[in-house]
């Protein structure tokens, strides 16, 4: 027989949201459940509500009790529950059909006492995924799941989207009058725990709204919010101290340092001089623990000083603006960090007898995209130079370390070499800090033969795109030998009009890599890969049917991305790119509107289904792998629906395309 699990749900003044709550709830495949419905003196018709569906459902109760806020209300549904199992549920937010159910396998099956999942936000009408992308189930040991938890990273401190024994909350409950309260009561929980499992799923929507509570819309409201997870922190640092982990308390301490800052920026701006002087007093009680900490920065340890002058001790209501401007100052005098010279490009002792190819990359932050681009074109550029008739040697420079780079190879560079800036889609106004990197290789290698490795092209059409047009158009008409790679005809004919240069239409970089060997002869399952940034066209009721629609036509579905919302290292790309494209590789069939998505699904012959983003650059790219069977493109949910049984049958060995010409190309115009 099923265990009974209590839902917690508290309830204040949404009466918008709340019926797509509890249906949500209501609706679960696991149905041996205690909905608890707090009704926390709610001045709307919540309460009316929240009894309407008890009479309709008898696992429904509903406590009706005077304003106490968010943890007065959880803790009055701790006093009465009588489940084996706890979850709470915002009364804003809903979840997925199957959300209890998985939660309970994934705690039973690994005997944990706490199971959490992935969650989306929802925020005006896009679902967005904000948190660290897994593909993994992880199963963590109480001290390695309290880590995370202070990183607050893999692992967040809300208490919703969470399963809990029960017994946990013996002695435990959250404290009230407090806002982030959860800060203040989730440590205590995974403490008294022996394992938890974190699942992959994406499970809950969290909506974002401008009247929720959470939602900072004054200065006020910031300040509070900052307060009072200040608290929350110092509370479980001292908490970490008691119990002698040392190493979470120094981590604790660490993270805590920030929120500090704020507070105490905040608190001047709103004259919350209490506030302001109970954290400068916390500041100078800790201060030698936080000089000593090997996890605070230099740069950090030495701000504390400036939150601790008598300088910011006047009216702010008059001056606010010129104390923050001196704070701001200070602080940037201590973060003129240039990374150390400790670079490991002396391009000076180059083999003499050689020529150079200098590959510029791009700082490729969290986007599994660009970081394929940067190690399938070192990857090429490599075997190029590895052939004894050309007489080449590669320099590869990380993004961050183009200045030094840029420093040292105009000491010693020579007509004869050659120099490589990354492709991808940077090319234009989106992404201006892509543009400042590559403009200033192209204005100090001018008289070298300069190659942009394929590019997306794109300008807004505003006073931005026409600025950022102009500095390129500029910066290009400069250099004696450029060439211009476009990776899709409309950007291969807007480059033709821009610029005079030699442009060449070529397939994407990433193409070009035989990652055959990633493919898995066993496929099974829908992987759906949908972007959450600027340049999503979907809705968030797109995105659920697109869910919805493969659930109902697939056991197995992965929701994952190819931007890991977690910066990812030149020493570990090889490591993350095979792991993430083995997944495309595993799958029956991708549906995406990530273009480096499509491109996993090219290079190990997975069948896709491409839909566009908010500009050509996807469906032009899909364009030039249109001779694939297994790669289709379509313009709605509707058509998706039409095309998923033939292409998920597909054989994708039918027809591939032959890239061997690019290659020849690009190489031609490198060493020729």
């Amino acid at each position: 027989m099923d265990e009974l699990i209590s839902v917690i749900v508290p309830v204040y003044k949404v009466e918008n949201y709340i019926r797509k709550c509890i249906d949500s709830i209501i609706a679960q495949t696991y149905t041996t459940l205690e909905i608890i419905l707090v009704d926390d003196g709610s001045p709307d018709n919540c309460g009316f509500i929240c009894d309407e569906y008890a009479e309709n459902d008898k696992r429904i109760r509903v406590i009706h009790k005077e304003n106490g806020g968010l943890s007065s209300a959880r803790n009055a549904a701790l006093d009465v529950m009588s489940g084996a199992w706890i979850i709470c549920v915002d009364s804003d937010d809903y979840v997925h059909p199957d959300m209890v159910r998985r939660l309970h396998d994934a705690a039973t099956e690994n005997n944990a006492e706490i199971s959490m999942c992935s969650h989306y936000i929802e925020k005006a009408d896009k679902l967005l995924i904000t948190e660290r992308v897994e593909d993994d189930i992880q199963v963590l040991d109480k001290k390695t799941a309290l880590y995370k938890l202070i990183e607050d990273k893999e692992i967040k401190n809300y208490a919703w989207g969470k399963l809990y024994k029960s017994e946990l909350f013996d002695g435990v409950r959250y404290p009230e009058g407090r806002n982030y309260e959860d800060i203040a009561t989730t440590y205590y929980l995974f403490d008294k725990a022996k394992k938890i499992v974190k699942l992959p799923d994406y499970l809950y929507y969290y909506l974002i709204r401008e009247d929720g509570i959470s939602f900072n819309n004054s200065a006020a409201a910031w300040h509070k919010g900052c307060h009072a997870t200040c608290l929350g922190q110092e509370e479980r640092a001292a908490y970490f101290l008691q119990k002698g982990y040392d190493d979470l308390y120094e981590l604790a301490m660490a993270k805590l340092l920030p929120y500090l800052y704020s507070d105490i920026r905040s608190g001047y701006i709103v004259q919350y001089d209490d506030n302001i002087n109970d954290t400068k007093s916390y500041l100078k009680e800790h201060m030698q623990e936080f000089i000593t900490n090997s996890m605070i920065s230099d740069k950090d340890k030495q701000i504390i000083s400036i939150y601790l002058k008598d300088e910011f001790a006047f009216n702010v209501y008059n001056s606010c603006k010129s104390v923050y401007k001196k704070c701001i100052k200070n602080i940037y005098k201590l973060k003129r960090i240039i990374k150390p010279d400790n670079s490991s490009f002396d391009f000076s002792i180059a083999n003499g007898k050689l020529k150079r190819i200098v590959y510029f990359e791009l700082p490729c932050f969290d986007n599994l995209g660009d970081h394929a681009i940067a190690y399938v074109t070192e990857y090429i550029l490599n075997n190029i130079c590895l052939k004894e008739a050309y007489n080449y040697q590669l320099f590869v420079v990380d993004g961050w370390e183009t200045d030094q780079a840029i420093k040292s190879l105009k000491k010693c560079i020579t007509p004869d070499d050659v120099v490589i800036c990354q492709g991808g889609g940077n090319f234009g106004s989106l992404y201006e800090f892509a543009e400042i990197f590559r403009r200033k290789v192209l204005k100090a290698f001018k008289n070298n033969k300069i190659i942009i490795m394929p590019q997306t092209l794109y300008y807004l059409d505003d006073e931005k795109g026409s600025r950022e047009l102009l500095l390129d158009q500029k910066a290009v008409r400069k250099c004696k030998q450029m060439t211009i790679f476009a990776r899709d005809a409309v950007s291969y004919k807007l480059m033709k009009q821009y610029f005079p240069a030699d442009i060449i239409l070529l397939h994407d970089t990433v193409s070009l890599f035989d990652a055959t060997y990633l493919a898995s002869t066993e496929r099974e399952g829908i992987v759906i890969c949908l972007r959450s940034d600027k340049e999503s066209a979907l809705k968030a009721e797109d995105k659920i049917k697109i869910i919805e629609f493969s659930e109902a036509n697939a056991k197995k579905i992965i929701v994952t991305d190819t931007c890991t919302n977690y910066e990812v290292s030149r020493a570990e790309r090889k490591r993350i790119l095979e792991k993430k494209i083995s997944l495309f590789g595993g799958a029956k069939l991708v549906i995406t509107d990530r273009l480096h998505g499509m491109i996993f699904s090219v290079i190990t012959g997975t069948p896709c289904i491409v839909l566009g983003n908010d500009h050509h650059k996807v469906f032009e790219t899909y364009k030039t792998f249109s001779d694939c069977s297994y790669i289709k493109y379509v313009n709605s949910i509707d058509e998706l629906k039409l095309l998923y049984k033939s292409l998920s049958r597909n054989n994708a060995d039918d027809k591939k395309i032959n890239l061997a010409d690019d290659l020849k190309i690009l190489e031609d115009k490198i060493v020729n």
